[in-house]
């Protein structure tokens, strides 16, 4: 498989401060990451850097063969920020939302809205096409957001903390989603992500990323004492979990002696 998206030797200065240091890794065509960290480690800064939202200090990013700013131009690029840019209680509906993602389209609004209406349905939100989008739940907001992505048909996609405002329930019902999106859609999928545990049933790779990347490769290597140290401290609590427990949010990985 061809790499997608290249980092070599990236380092990242903002304000006289070193973010990202000597970053390199690549993800391949089809393959799931997720980048996770402490709050602070550099993730959010590392995705706007792929994208071209910020220039490297040092090193650079290849993405679809291309430097960032002219792969976004291809529209082959998806993007899903961590906040979704639509105000609360603005009068928009759902389809309208998703034909924001059409909004440089050349086609005819009648195809255009066809499209849409055929995301929303791959989505599972066809039947809220007229609902106002501010009257949905966090996780139905994600999956109506999703759409305004996907009717562009990106070949790769960057989230930016999907999960945020989705409960325990729904998170594993997200990314299961998600885990259907890039089997059924040959997608590339990138996001950042505080949610290890829950995250890692689904990914093919995990970037452990706190100014250095500490950690790059495949989940069951990821739960390991020393690597998790380095990422997020000494002090980390490490916990076993019987494979049906639902109720909090540690590992669910056999990586420790307590028990929840």
């Amino acid at each position: 498989m061809e790499n997608i998206l290249e980092v070599k030797n990236l380092t990242v200065k903002l304000n006289g401060k070193t973010i990202l240091e000597d970053i390199n890794f690549s993800v391949k065509k089809g393959e799931t990451l997720a980048i996770v960290g402490p709050n602070g480690g550099g993730k959010t800064t590392l995705l706007k850097t792929i994208l071209g939202f910020i220039e490297p200090t040092k090193g650079y990013v290849r993405l679809l063969g291309l430097p960032p700013k002219q792969a976004v131009k291809t529209g082959k690029v998806g993007y899903l920020p961590q906040k979704n840019n639509v105000p609360k209680k603005f009068p928009v509906s759902v389809l309208d939302v998703v034909l924001f993602g059409l909004v440089n389209s050349k086609l005819p609004k009648k195809k255009q809205i066809e499209k849409a209406l055929e995301y929303l349905d791959y989505v599972g939100m066809l039947e809220f096409k007229d609902y106002p989008f501010s009257d949905l739940s966090g996780g139905q907001q994600q999956r109506v957001s999703i759409a305004r992505v996907l009717v562009a048909e990106p070949e790769i996609i960057f989230l930016d903390e999907p999960s945020t405002g989705i409960d325990m329930v729904a998170q594993e019902s997200f990314y299961e989603f998600l885990k259907h999106l890039k089997e059924t859609k040959g997608l590339t999928i990138v996001m950042v992500t505080h949610d290890v545990g829950v995250v890692a049933k689904f990914v093919d790779k995990i970037a452990g990323l706190n100014r250095y990347l500490h950690f790059y490769g495949h989940p069951k290597d990821f739960f390991k004492k020393e690597i998790l140290e380095k990422l997020y401290g000494s002090e980390i609590e490490l916990i076993v979990h019987a494979e049906e427990c639902v109720a909090c949010e540690h590992f669910k990985f056999k990586i420790g002696d307590k028990k929840c």
